[in-house]
């Protein structure tokens, strides 16, 4: 340990250090060092006291005395009185606030004093008064496992529960804010129903100490002191009294110590060398007559049931033979002790507040004699503990040097790195120089003028497949065509976009300004149905309904393709071969119903009355043809549904057999040859002129999607096909007018 020691004793108006140094086994105290709070020292001052007057001016009397009220009608009762009750309730006014004192300037002088006797950097150690400390008795259930009490040692009873345990009874019991970090046990005697006790001592959040280390250490450039311990005077006094008796483990002798000071009064009831009770007397200070100190420990001693008392220890700031001797009167039996003289230099200290600075740096200095006594409590918190490396300036320098060296690394690293890439990128444009040397210019350029040809051959067919397929995509055209309106016109959104017809559609949107509705219905060529005012947030809006028709033009193509497929029906020539579905016979089906028609047909929305129209016109030079090869070996039917399942074909006939005549319309199911589907027909007729009347004067009872079959005398005589549980696929809508 430390060969020498600085001790503080701080209360709350008082400051008392000494400075211990131990060397050949003999400690010595190097300096003492007392201090009150608010002690000023100037010389400046004209006079000091009432003695320095100046010539001419009176002293004024201090009696002087003011009185509200009426004494004999009233009995006293004060003027206003409505008014100063408040304050006497405690309103705020009249309540006490706590002055936390910060005596850096006093610990500085200290820390200079010992810096002048060759001690720069000293370990500390503070002690703070009762008044600082809260006290709480815990009480323990008896254990009933343990026969036998612990045994006593020097420093009294073992704690009877763990750490944890006592802190969880604390915050059980108290009511304050408990820090468990500063927090003591002191064990205690039973009670007599075998109770076992702990005193707990609580340091105050806050605090003198504290708040000057804390602004000490918030200073950027100073170093903060070496702090060790912070003990409270309940156990330090306790400790001395051990190490002055240093009693047997196990005695019965009982002891009182008492410490009589110019704040408070101290009083320790001890049995053996564990405590028995502490009582601390704030009203009772050194300012009182010795038989008032005297007859309060007295009175204390028959309440706790003390009886005859061996030892009394005593301390006192003032007039302590007076008090000796009077404590000896009063306690004849009892041999007294003052605590003062069996301290090093103990005899030429002034302040009982020395004996309590010595106490805390005995804890320090680890002396044989004293370390056994004293228990090991440190209510100081962590944050404010020194640290074992010691530099000698304030953590801001290291930490800024630190950074400084990190920052300058970290640029050193940067630069190399940056020149590692400009040489990284200095060889890569090196070779790609040589490889741009070495091109042929004729070369490249051909593979440029190839790549254009391309692509204008590309933008061509392009251009082919949008004039084909125009009209099959007017939905979203229109779509387009109409968000691509309102985005020139701005201030327009939709919320609803409906078909209306195959020619036209509703939209439903929300407009700022009335002119731009009509501005798009003008630009659209669209008609409206509706517009609404509301206000929302103040700001007006316009609901609107407008009717936008679509582009249904068909290309020239469709019209050629129509025209042709007329031409080959009217001549029955089979110059088509079956749809896509029939031509594969894996390909999956989900319904019965037909589903929507193939882009040319989306184009035209009544093939069949187109079809039958270019078959008139043709009729007049395949008349003769047309004739003799359906009378002999052709029949022509309707197709309603194409399947792969006979099941599923049937179900469609017997849906058309309800629906249709079927004497006029007979309904059969037949199984190609080719490709195995099997197709519904609807009808028997022996001309496609019949055929297709037929299919455009029923059209909205047949789907839209029926074509028209040419059955063979072998496709007549075929036996229907067994049902399956399998569902049917829409046949496949490219297949009207086609022949098999």
């Amino acid at each position: 340990m430390s060969s020498h020691a600085l001790g503080i004793m701080v209360s709350a108006e008082s400051l008392h250090a000494v400075l211990l140094e131990r060397s050949n086994e003999e400690i010595t105290v190097k300096f003492r060092f007392s201090s009150e709070k608010g002690e000023v020292e100037d010389e400046s001052l004209p006079f000091d006291g009432s003695d320095d007057l100046a010539s001419g001016v009176e002293e004024e009397s201090d009696d002087v005395t003011i009185q509200f009220g009426d004494d004999e009608g009233s009995g006293g009762e004060m003027f206003m009185g409505s008014e100063f009750d408040e304050l006497e309730e405690g309103g705020g006014v009249g309540e006490e606030v706590e002055d936390t004192w910060n005596f850096q300037a006093e610990f500085d002088d200290v820390l200079d004093k010992c810096a002048e006797h060759g001690y720069e950097d000293p370990k500390i150690a503070f002690c703070s008064s009762t008044s600082q400390i809260d006290d709480v008795e815990l009480r323990l259930p008896p254990d009933e496992t343990d026969e036998e009490e612990a045994e006593e040692t020097e420093h009294g009873l073992p704690l009877p529960a763990s750490r944890s345990t006592l802190l969880e009874m604390l915050e059980e019991q108290y009511e304050g804010e408990v820090d468990d970090g500063r927090v003591g046990f002191v064990s205690m005697h039973r009670t007599g129903d075998g109770y076992q006790r702990v005193l707990a001592l609580i340091a105050r959040p806050g605090g003198p100490v504290l708040s000057t280390l804390k602004s000490m250490q918030d200073q950027t450039l100073s170093r903060s002191p070496q702090t060790r311990l912070l003990d409270a005077d309940v156990s330090l006094y306790l400790g001395l009294a051990r190490s002055m008796l240093q009693l047997p483990p196990g005695t019965p002798e009982k002891t009182i110590l008492v410490r009589s000071g110019t704040e408070d009064t101290l009083v320790l009831f001890m049995e053996g060398n564990t405590l028995r009770q502490s009582e601390h007397l704030p009203e009772l200070t050194a300012e009182d007559s010795a038989e008032t100190i005297c007859s309060r420990v007295l009175l204390l001693q028959d309440e706790y049931g003390m009886g005859q008392v061996q030892h009394l220890m005593l301390v006192a700031e003032r007039d302590e033979e007076v008090l000796a001797s009077a404590f000896k009167s009063y306690f004849s039996t009892a041999e007294l002790h003052v605590l003062r003289s069996h301290l090093p230099g103990g005899e030429d200290t002034e302040a009982e507040a020395y004996v309590g600075a010595m106490g805390v740096a005995l804890r320090l200095l680890d002396d044989a004699e004293f370390a056994p006594y004293f228990q090991p409590i440190n209510l100081l918190a962590k944050e404010y503990v020194a640290s074992r490396l010691r530099l000698p300036v304030g953590w801001p320098v290291p930490a800024l040097l630190t950074l400084l060296a990190v920052a300058t690394l970290g640029f050193v690293w940067l630069y190399f790195m940056n020149a590692s890439t400009i040489s990284e990128r200095r060889s890569e444009l090196q070779s790609l120089k040589q490889k741009v040397a070495q091109v042929d210019q004729q070369a490249l350029q051909r593979r440029i003028d190839s790549l254009q040809a391309a692509t204008a051959e590309y933008a061509g067919a392009n251009e082919t497949l949008d004039t084909l397929l125009q009209g099959s995509n007017k939905w979203s055209s229109g779509l387009a065509t109409v968000t691509g309106q309102m985005n020139d016109i701005r201030g327009l959104t939709i919320d609803q976009w409906s078909p209306q017809s195959n020619a036209e559609v509703r939209v439903l949107g929300r407009s700022t300004d009335r002119s731009k509705v009509v501005q798009l219905a003008q630009q659209l060529d669209g008609s409206i149905l509706g517009l609404t005012f509301t206000e929302t947030r103040d700001v007006s809006l316009y609901d609107f309904e407008v009717t936008v028709p679509l582009d249904t033009t068909e290309p020239g193509a469709i019209e050629y393709w129509r025209e042709q497929r007329g031409e080959q029906l009217a001549a029955g020539e089979d110059a088509v071969e079956v749809g896509p579905q029939e031509a594969s016979a894996s390909a999956p089906d989900s319904s019965t119903t037909p589903t929507a028609p193939s882009p040319a047909a989306r184009a035209a929305p009544n093939p069949k009355a187109a079809s039958a129209s270019g078959e008139v016109e043709a009729s007049g030079r395949a008349q003769g043809r047309t004739d003799t090869v359906d009378a002999a070996s052709s029949i022509w039917t309707v197709v309603v549904a194409s399947v792969l399942e006979s099941a599923a074909a049937e179900e469609t006939a017997q849906r058309f057999r309800k629906r249709l005549d079927g004497d006029a319309y007979p309904v059969q199911v037949q199984q190609s040859p080719k490709n195995g589907r099997y197709r519904v027909g609807v009808g028997r007729f022996a001309s496609v002129q019949n055929a297709l009347s037929v299919l455009q004067d029923m059209n909205g009872i047949l789907p839209e999607g029926a074509w028209l079959l040419k059955m063979t005398e072998a496709d007549e005589d075929a036996a229907p096909a067994e049902a399956s549980a399998s569902t049917s696929a829409p046949s496949d809508p490219s297949e009207s007018g086609r022949s098999v």
